[in-house]
């Protein structure tokens, strides 16, 4: 009698998002350090932000610190954070979006879509955003997966066969309306400084991008 093999186990944490988490901590953690004078100049999370940091400003014909400051920083601010809460924030957002992606796309589907929404919610934040005013974060990349997720797991419209696609694209926007008003609240009630442009970019790519490149 044979006895079928048991099914491979997913490894708790893959290695795609386990880079994704350390290129997000390793910053902060450094400039945590050097925030609290144990480790080089304590000016250094001021100097990254001015280098790393999404600035409008660059795109609009500002003085960029090196070339192609321009466009690096559609990639590079989500890999800055404000703070330790910030970060820790976003980094449970993203093992728990990651681990739900993972069970319709494979690693480097959702690592290519992340970056897409997150580059989606600068460009938004660039259209609308103030001037003059750095963003640093994964959240915009973070509502990207989220958008994903729930065109992946049909959480957005129940029966796909009945539903058309301009009113998929409808209900989309509506959710990302709904967005906005829930950070401008969170602004108001909690006084929190969210960036709801790039919430809103991040998810409606990310939306977007599933709805045209369907799940495997």
């Amino acid at each position: 009698m044979t006895q079928s093999a048991p099914p491979p186990t997913r490894p708790w944490l893959p290695f795609s998002i386990t880079l994704l988490l350390t290129l997000c901590i390793v910053p902060e953690l450094v400039l945590q350090l050097t925030d609290h004078g144990m480790l080089g100049p304590h000016d250094l999370r001021s100097t990254a932000f001015r280098y790393g940091a999404f600035q409008s400003d660059l795109i609009s014909g500002g003085k960029v610190l090196f070339e192609g400051q321009s466009f690096t920083i559609f990639v590079t601010y989500m890999f800055l954070h404000t703070g330790l809460q910030h970060l820790v924030v976003n980094m449970i957002g993203l093992v728990w979006l990651w681990r739900l992606i993972l069970e319709q796309r494979s690693a480097g589907d959702a690592a290519l879509l992340y970056l897409m929404s997150g580059v989606g919610a600068a460009l938004v934040f660039a259209l609308f955003g103030p001037q003059h005013t750095a963003m640093v974060g994964a959240s915009g990349g973070l509502f990207g997966l989220l958008g994903v997720y729930g065109v992946d797991s049909r959480l957005f419209w129940s029966d796909v066969n009945r539903t058309g696609l301009l009113q998929k694209v409808g209900r989309l926007v509506l959710i990302a309306v709904i967005l906005v008003l829930s950070d401008l609240v969170s602004r108001v009630a909690i006084g929190t400084s969210v960036a709801w442009q790039a919430h809103t970019g991040g998810f409606l790519t990310g939306a977007f991008a599933a709805l045209i490149w369907p799940r495997r």
